[in-house]
């Protein structure tokens, strides 16, 4: 691993790093199986970026630039008769950027933003119909929100609402007649806090909205958790 970081501004920092990675790759013990000798996965990232604090340090934000190229990836053999089946293509290559940005803007208002564009495609294969073709149940888009505040006067004092949301793009799967769809989940919840005392209850995919998580083909899939709530209680000394 190699990185330079320069300070453009007191609050403004510019960074390069390249690295390069080697996994022995340990295979699943319970199902996987491969149809040869599996290799050790090989894997180069260079990427650049800025990070930056506005607002007297109370927000902190990024943007980075990268490309990401993977060697001997293990990818299901989408073989619906033995679905434990795994094979590894040659190389996939991704490329994106992604900013990021969280904090409190107020004492009692956090923020959390973020949102990545990748493009990620096979570059190498055994199969030369695969070179060129998208990763699979990998999207082009996705982003996420968190915001939370917490009223500190009056009747409400201590009490505290937060919303966010998490979005996922179109994705390929193995089977090319299979496109998983995009799909936008949203999360809620109220909070209090009194003394040492803190609860939450948080409500998720509160739109109780049906999606794939991921898939390798048609009958392969996984879909996403339905409506659900959480209650968390805590104490702190």
């Amino acid at each position: 691993r190699i990185g330079l970081v320069y300070a453009i501004a007191p609050n403004i920092s510019a960074y390069a790093t390249y690295n390069k990675g080697f996994d022995a790759f340990e295979a699943s013990a319970g199902t996987q199986v491969f149809n040869s000798p599996f290799k050790p996965q090989i894997s180069e990232l260079l990427e650049a970026g800025v990070k930056s604090n506005f607002f007297s340090n109370k927000l902190s934000a990024s943007l980075a630039i990268y490309q990401l190229t993977v060697e001997n990836v293990a990818v299901s053999a989408n073989d619906i008769s033995d679905p434990n089946l795994y094979v590894q293509q040659g190389q996939n290559q991704s490329r994106g950027i992604e900013t990021e940005a969280a904090g409190n803007i107020l004492p009692n208002l956090s923020v959390t933003l973020s949102y990545a564009y990748s493009v990620a495609k096979v570059t190498q294969s055994k199969v030369p119909s695969q070179i060129g073709m998208a990763v699979e149940n990998a999207p082009r888009n996705i982003s996420g929100s968190w915001i939370r505040y917490t009223f500190s006067k009056g009747f409400a004092k201590g009490f505290g609402i937060s919303a966010g949301h998490s979005s996922v793009g179109m994705r390929n799967t193995l089977d090319p007649g299979t496109v998983l769809p995009a799909y936008s989940v949203f999360n809620a919840g109220l909070h209090y806090k009194h003394k040492h005392y803190n609860l939450a209850i948080n409500a998720y995919n509160i739109t109780n909205q049906t999606y794939w998580m991921g898939a390798y083909n048609n009958v392969n899939k996984w879909p996403g958790a339905p409506r659900n709530f959480m209650i968390d209680l805590g104490y702190s000394f």
